[in-house]
């Protein structure tokens, strides 16, 4: 017993030193410290540069799939003509050619949206329907079908798309509609009647329409060497030999241009027309001659009449 200056006691217990040793702190190894050290300070180093790269990368898959590039011609197409009936007017222009100057413009698609709102009380959704690509001079066009749907209603407008590949990317180069016209009759009016349109009336009915009898209405009279029927009689023999039993064809005017003509009295257009079949597509161009309101002549330099 120990007694201090206070006269409080206390007692003293000898330590036993093997049960020290037994639970003193472990001995350092310095070597091992650093080691450990330096393996965390990689650690930290590697995830902050990994970090930035997560970040990136979830920027990337949060890009609007609208945005990126068509990977093929429909694509093309279909991406124009949706953005454009579904009011996007931006992305319609962002899918077109830099040089391209479309006969239907962004904001033309918009004006057939409209007018199917206000006849339809409202569009609930926009459906497309591509048809075969048909390879062209100009690169390759196709036909494509947009449904207006407004609830239990629905209308269609068909339209011919053509697309332009430069480098691995596609665009649109122009973009038509296909209006169902009434054809040009023969009656007298004040306005001028215009050539193309009787043109194009003609080759519409028999190539779309399959309707050669409302196209000979437009002939001339004396009805020109070759007339509606010569043509109808030619594209039915094409189909024959290019469509399945259970298929059948179908014909588009991809374009119609003006030519030169050998008589001043008659205005000569050139057009180029896709058939398309089960088991083959072409494209043909015929020579249509109008003069005044009617028909004058109907050539092809291929022979396509006497196959």
């Amino acid at each position: 017993m120990v007694q201090n200056a206070s006269g409080r006691r206390y007692r003293v217990v000898e330590v036993d030193e093997t049960e020290a040793a037994e639970f003193a702190d472990p001995p350092r190894t310095w070597g091992r410290v650093g080691a450990m050290v330096a393996g965390w300070a990689i650690v930290l180093a590697v995830g902050a540069w990994v970090a930035p790269g997560f970040a990136a990368g979830s920027s990337d898959q949060d890009q609007d799939s609208r945005d990126e590039p068509a990977t093929d011609a429909v694509g093309a197409a279909l991406r124009y003509l949706r953005n454009g009936s579904d009011e996007d007017l931006k992305r319609a222009e962002d899918a077109l050619c830099d040089d391209a100057d479309p006969e239907l413009s962004a904001e033309g698609l918009d004006e057939i949206r409209q007018s199917y709102v206000d006849s339809l009380g409202g569009i609930t959704r926009i459906d497309l329907k591509p048809d075969d690509p048909v390879g062209v001079a100009d690169g390759v066009v196709i036909p494509v079908t947009v449904f207006y749907i407004s609830k239990d209603t629905q209308r269609d407008e068909d339209f011919i798309v053509t697309v332009r590949q430069e480098g691995e990317a596609f665009c649109v180069a122009n973009a038509v509609r296909v209006q169902d016209e009434e054809p040009s009759s023969g009656e007298t009016s004040a306005e001028a009647v215009d050539p193309k349109v009787v043109a194009n009336d003609f080759l519409r009915l028999i190539v779309v329409e399959n309707n050669a009898a409302a196209a000979a209405l437009l002939e001339c009279s004396p009805a020109p060497e070759l007339g509606a029927q010569d043509l109808e009689a030619a594209i039915e023999e094409w189909a024959n030999r290019n469509t399945t039993a259970d298929g059948s064809a179908k014909g588009f005017i991809n374009s119609l241009d003006a030519a030169e003509s050998a008589e001043s009295s008659i205005t000569v257009f050139s057009a180029e027309v896709s058939l398309r079949g089960d088991l083959e597509n072409e494209t043909v161009t015929f020579e249509v001659g109008v003069q005044g309101d009617c028909i004058a002549s109907l050539a092809n330099e291929d022979g396509f009449f006497d196959r």
